[in-house]
């Protein structure tokens, strides 16, 4: 079967549509932070007033002579999209080269080696919660550095103009696998991105999941990283890519009451419900993680919970009028 003939081929209409992945999808405007930012007035006169957008114009000092270029799309930054990221509050220059102030820009400034994130997160208490000397162990373990001897590097995934953690967001599952999976696609379903990190053609790279029953089914329901990483309890996220002869095969692994997807793709959600909620609301009644086996339907949960509240409500309007009829037969008699 073609992976491009599944229904989650809309992922690859949506890349096309944003070149290479250049805008993420379904993001707040900054505007509110914009407006907090102490480099913005900086970042629009320095460097957005030229990448944040496709099409810019160059004057030549001499001449005088005005012409219009177009941008690399992987050089185009949003900025809405990049003031509602975590990185709001950085000054351009903070990250890049030096070289960057002049323009055209020198040739050595384009070779800048990129900062990781220990280089400003590492061995820091003030984000020891977010585990990135972990995330970093992970990740050097991985296929993707493994393979790439290190040129795949954590922007590659994580933009850092737009990086936000999706785990952590409140948005639904589906919206959190949809764009976990972009990210996965993003370069796994596009044949000249693979081209910058792989010298393997797209079809040897692309994984195989005719073996799967319903494969669209799962393609839609479950992120990429559920059954290709090797899945831990310390971080939120796992981050050891395995390779694909290793990636999860063994159906019993997700359906049955201990499914692997509790660890991975429900761990947050479910912590955060239990903790709020606690665990009767948070973890029985409002819970989203439905264990695989039967498809989750929202119609079919919230008829249940209609019958068994229309069964109670009936129990109940039953006991008072027994309660009321009782005393009044006796007083009769």
């Amino acid at each position: 079967m073609d992976l491009n003939k599944l229904s989650f081929s809309f992922l690859f209409s949506v890349l096309l549509i944003s070149p290479a992945g250049a805008f993420p999808l379904q993001e707040k405007p900054g505007e509110e932070k914009k407006q907090l930012s102490l480099y913005a007035a900086d970042n629009e006169k320095n460097c957005l007033v030229c990448h944040s957008k496709l099409v810019y114009t160059i004057t030549d000092t001499v001449s005088g002579v005005t012409m219009k270029r177009m941008m690399s799309e992987q050089n185009v930054i949003n900025p809405d999209i990049f003031y509602n990221s975590v990185h709001w509050s950085f000054n351009c220059l903070d990250c890049h080269a030096e070289g960057f102030k002049s323009f055209p820009h020198p040739l050595e400034a384009r070779f800048e080696i990129g900062w990781n994130c220990l280089d400003c997160h590492g061995n820091d208490p003030n984000y020891a919660q977010y585990k990135f000397e972990e995330i970093d162990a992970e990740y050097h373990r991985s296929i993707h550095y493994t393979a790439t001897e290190g040129m795949f590097t954590c922007w590659d995934c994580h933009n850092a103009h737009y990086y936000n953690p999706l785990a952590r967001q409140d948005s639904s599952s589906r919206d959190q696998i949809f764009k976990s999976n972009e990210m996965c696609l993003r370069c796994h379903g596009n044949r000249d991105i693979m081209g910058m990190i792989s010298d393997k053609g797209l079809d040897k790279v692309l994984p195989k999941h005719e073996w799967l029953p319903n494969v669209e089914r799962h393609l839609e329901a479950v992120r990429c990283i559920d059954c290709h990483t090797r899945m831990t309890d310390s971080v939120l996220v796992a981050h050891e890519i395995v390779p694909a002869d290793s990636a999860v095969k063994n159906c019993t692994d997700c359906h049955n009451k201990n499914s692997i997807l509790m660890g991975t793709l429900y761990k947050y959600v479910s912590k955060e419900n239990r903790d709020e909620k606690g665990f009767v609301n948070g973890v029985i009644f409002n819970n989203d993680s439905y264990v695989i086996g039967a498809n989750h339907s929202k119609f079919i949960t919230l008829t249940g919970k209609i019958v068994i509240g229309m069964t109670l409500a009936f129990a109940l309007v039953h006991i008072i009028f027994r309660m009321i009829i009782k005393p009044i037969k006796r007083y009769n008699e």
